[in-house]
Order: structure tokens, then sequence, then C-alpha cells
């Protein structure tokens, strides 16, 4: 009798323990957190060009546009590359979409770029994106697209691709309508045997492109055709017309003034 009512007590306090343990189980699992996830959104740019906040007109029958140095000129032919666009937090978290775009007038279709990474929600403080290829992607021969539009940078200047193609007509000294080609890309310099070649892409954060995500959006990037040939270089077509892909000073002139070429526009 008194082995039945042990054994009573031991069952009963099994039970108790077990309901216990299941009860603090359920418990457990009534605080377990959701997982938050974070929404990501298309970025679209349009890509406008501009000479002095005016939008440009190519292929003018005059030359309506000047030069810091009132070099009166017109526009011909605009082609330019640009990469790696970059968003930026205030917390120094980037995202990189490692794409690249062409942008060509002849073709108005290019004049928009969708990118193909997608952007988290949030606030952004900048924007900015390189000009042309940095020295890891300016491969010679890397891209079958741009080799197939003649885009390359000729190897004896350092190879890798152009970044800028700019060109038109002048009114020279003698007010005779000339030719200039403003071409950017690898700055080679022949003042060294064998020539000295330079990376000489830029890296551009676009001034006041904080932004908020919370939805699929585009924005402008916008570029000032005569702010390529001023700030803080003055370009004079007389010196620096065609060809200029060969002259060091000129490349390393096209990149100190890219610095102030691009604004941002939502």
């Amino acid at each position: 009798m008194k082995n039945f009512k042990y054994n009573k007590i031991l069952f009963s306090a099994l039970v108790i323990l077990i309901l216990s343990f299941s009860s603090c189980k359920d418990d457990d699992d009534d605080t377990i957190s959701p997982v938050t996830v974070t929404e990501e959104y298309t970025a679209t740019i349009n890509l406008t060009q501009y000479v002095d906040g005016v939008v440009l007109q190519m292929n003018t029958a005059g030359h309506p546009y000047e030069n810091a140095l009132i070099q009166q000129f017109n526009v011909t032919k605009l082609q330019y590359l640009i990469s790696d666009v970059t968003f930026t937090k205030d917390d120094g978290t980037k995202i990189v979409d490692g794409g690249y775009h062409y942008v060509t007038l002849e073709d108005s279709s290019t004049l928009q770029y969708t990118l193909n990474t997608k952007i988290p929600e949030g606030t952004y403080t900048s924007i900015g994106f390189t000009f042309g290829f940095d020295e890891e992607d300016n491969v010679s021969g890397a891209y079958i697209d741009l080799n197939t539009l003649g885009w390359n940078w000729p190897v004896m200047l350092g190879g890798g691709y152009h970044f800028l193609r700019l060109e038109g007509d002048y009114l020279d000294n003698t007010n005779t309508s000339a030719e200039f080609k403003t071409h950017m890309g690898t700055a080679s310099d022949d003042s060294t045997m064998p020539r000295t070649n330079e990376i000489n892409h830029f890296d551009v954060t676009l001034p006041n492109s904080k932004i908020l995500i919370s939805s699929d959006f585009s924005f402008d990037i916008e570029m000032n055709i005569e702010e390529w040939y001023t700030n803080p270089i003055d370009w004079d077509f007389n010196v620096w017309n065609a060809p200029v892909m060969p002259i060091s000073a000129a490349q390393k002139a096209l990149n100190s003034n890219g610095s102030s070429v691009f604004n941002f526009k939502q």
C-alpha cells in the first residue's frame, strides 16, 4: 500500500512536469519574430544634354554655342559611356550596379537606362557613377557590343575604350569653320619612351542627389556640354581641335573639367 501511494505520487509529478515543459515550449514559439522583407525597386535613368541651360540642338546650320573663350561652335556628334551607378546611404552602405551604358544622340533609345540591379527601399544620401570604365573594366576587346560600335581606343594609346566622342565645328581665328573632335579615353604621354599610359576615368557624385526610394523610380543625369571646356581649364579649340586622342594634356584637361559636367534632377 505504501508503494502504491508512492508510485501514484511519482506518476502525478511526472505528468505535471510534462505539461509544464509543453507549456513553456508553446510560449517560446509564440515569441518568434516574423522575418522582415526589404522591398527592392527598379531604377530608370534619363540621360539629358544641355548647353548653358538650353537643351542641346544637334547639327545646326550656324554656330549657336560658345565656350569659355567665346569661341563659337556647334555639335554634330555626341556619344559617351557611364558605368557602375552607385547609391550611397548615410552609414556608408553602397548599392552598386556593375553594368555600363553607351549613349549616342543618334539613337534616342539609348537616352534611357534601366539598371539591372534592384535598389532596396530607403533613403540614400547620394547617387554617383563612373564616367567611362575604371582600370579594372577598361580592357581592350572585352565587350562585344562596344567592339561592334567601333568604340575601341587605339592600343598604341593605351587601349581600352572611348569614354566620350563630342564633335562639331567651330569658328577659328580667321572666322572660318573648322572641325573639332573632342575624344576622351586613356591619357597617353609620348614624352617618354615607351609611352606612359594613365587611367583617365573619373567618378561622379551627383550634387543634391539625396533620394527616398519607396517604389519604382526614375531620375535625370544632365550633361552640361559647355563644362567640358572650362572649370578649371579653359579649352582653346585652336590648340586642341582634331585629333586630341594622342595629346595627354588634352586628355587630362577633360578629366579635370569633367567634375562639373553633370547634374541630378528628379
